[in-house]
């Protein structure tokens, strides 16, 4: 006898046929007739069956369960969960013999055999918004992926570098005016009458050019006022991006303004910087712009603020910076040992520091007298502005504080600044030159006038020659001396 066990409705037929009436059937022609032996037969073999297939679905069940139970587990390794105990087993999918919430466990014979066999679904990811739930005295998160929270590194843009930047420049700008400003309000200023002799429109000038005057003056302190020991007119170009040092010699014989025929460095003995300015403005037809006057001390501070000048010396030029060390700088310097800071005597090059500077610049027995002594005067500016390019902050400002207590201007505090703006540029981009007046050829040297050894010279020539360097109307310039 064949059936279909999986329709439940012919189930239901089959037992209806099997009702038993007195161990026999008696059926028509169209009606099927079970004998009892083989009913009992029938359910004893259904019986099994649904115990095997009973069987089977705990089995795989139970397989699914472990499987999900070590997915879950490979879940959390890989991915860093953090879980409280006992939320894994939560979040596993139930088998047969367990209960969901709100629903019975179906019976394996009510379900279809071709759905117990497939597999479980893999179990969604969890969500970080999951709520904890309550167990116990603390709160159970059921499958919560935890994560650090990784702190997103800015970006270095081009647009950042640049506000660095800007800033950086900014504060050493406002630090660069501060210093400037606080040295200029130190400085003493020097008082001028304001009749000048000379009419502006004879001569030389460009506004491309700028010429200030440096006065070496030759005393010990500020109070006095003696001949001026060196006069160097520097000159800024712009235009041409030049720098230029001009020597005037203090031996000119010249005419002074109320004072006939002298020396060019009696001027300033006679009426200090601004009748020093005039004399050279009337003979050389050349504008002045301002001038600035410094004594023994101001220079060795200076140098000394600077870091010291790298200087070659013979033995003999090492020799007289001793001897002068040993009569007058020491003792001006307020140092009570003459031998303090002695040379040896011998061909070098050496890093003089202000004192030893100072008396290498008043040299003028040694070499073409004070032809050579004036080019060493340019050399240790020269030197000066070299070394100002790597200066220390800190000995720059202690020296320089030192030394405008003996420095003199005619200039505004305005004009200073604006000058020192332009002072870094000039240093590191400009090229140095030293020029000296009288220039080769245009001058004869004389001993007899009134016992004193005096230099003639050709106005005219000269004032062309400072024509043609300063202002560059030449072709280039005609600078004689070393550079």
């Amino acid at each position: 006898m064949s059936y279909k066990d999986s329709n439940d409705n012919q189930d239901t037929l089959k037992l209806k046929a099997l009702q038993p009436q007195k161990n026999t059937v008696k059926a028509d022609e169209h009606t099927r007739v079970y004998r009892t032996d083989e009913t009992d037969a029938a359910r004893r073999q259904e019986a099994k069956r649904r115990a095997a297939q009973s069987a089977a679905n705990r089995n795989a069940g139970q397989q699914n369960s472990a499987a999900n139970t070590q997915n879950t587990a490979a879940s959390v390794t890989h991915k860093k969960r953090r879980v409280t105990a006992g939320a894994s087993s939560r979040s596993q999918t139930p088998h047969s013999g367990q209960r969901t919430a709100g629903r019975p466990a179906s019976s394996p014979a009510a379900r279809p055999a071709s759905v117990s066999r497939q597999a479980s679904p893999v179990p969604a990811s969890p969500s970080r918004e999951t709520a904890p739930v309550s167990s116990g005295e603390g709160a159970v998160y059921s499958n919560v992926q935890v994560r650090k929270k990784r702190r997103r590194k800015k970006e270095f843009s081009a647009g950042t570098f640049l506000k660095i930047t800007a800033g950086i420049i900014a504060a050493v700008f406002l630090i660069y005016s501060g210093v400037v400003l606080s040295l200029a309000s130190k400085l003493n200023a020097i008082e001028t009458t304001g009749n000048y002799i000379n009419d502006p429109d004879t001569m030389l000038y460009s506004s491309e050019v700028k010429n200030i005057l440096v006065i070496g003056e030759d005393t010990r302190d500020i109070g006095t006022r003696g001949l001026s020991d060196s006069m160097i007119l520097i000159s800024v170009n712009k235009k041409k991006h030049k720098l230029q040092m001009t020597s005037f010699m203090r031996d000119i014989y010249t005419e002074i303004d109320g004072y006939d025929y002298d020396k060019l460095n009696a001027a300033y003995s006679f009426g200090g910087a601004e009748l020093l300015k005039d004399t050279i403005e009337d003979n050389f037809k050349i504008r002045i712009d301002g001038c600035v006057t410094v004594n023994f001390i101001a220079v060795a501070h200076m140098i000394d603020a600077v870091g010291g000048v790298e200087i070659t010396l013979s033995a003999d030029e090492a020799n007289a910076v001793n001897e002068i060390l040993y009569n007058e700088v020491n003792e001006i310097m307020g140092d009570d040992d003459p031998y303090s800071d002695f040379l040896p005597v011998e061909d070098g090059t050496y890093m003089l520091d202000g004192r030893q500077a100072l008396s290498y610049s008043r040299i003028r027995y040694v070499g073409d007298a004070d032809f050579e002594r004036t080019q060493r005067q340019r050399t240790v500016i020269t030197q000066m502005m070299k070394q100002a390019r790597k200066i220390n902050p800190v000995r720059f400002s202690s020296g320089m504080n030192e030394a405008v207590k003996y420095i003199g201007t005619d200039m505004s505090i305005m004009e200073i600044y604006l000058l020192s703006l332009r002072l870094p540029v000039v240093m590191a981009s400009y090229k140095p030159e030293q020029l000296r007046v009288p220039a080769e050829g245009t001058w004869s040297f004389d001993e007899t006038w009134d016992g004193m050894s005096i230099i003639t010279v050709d106005f005219y020539a000269n004032t062309d020659y400072l024509r043609q360097n300063l202002y560059l109307t030449g072709t280039e310039s005609q600078n004689t001396d070393e550079q």
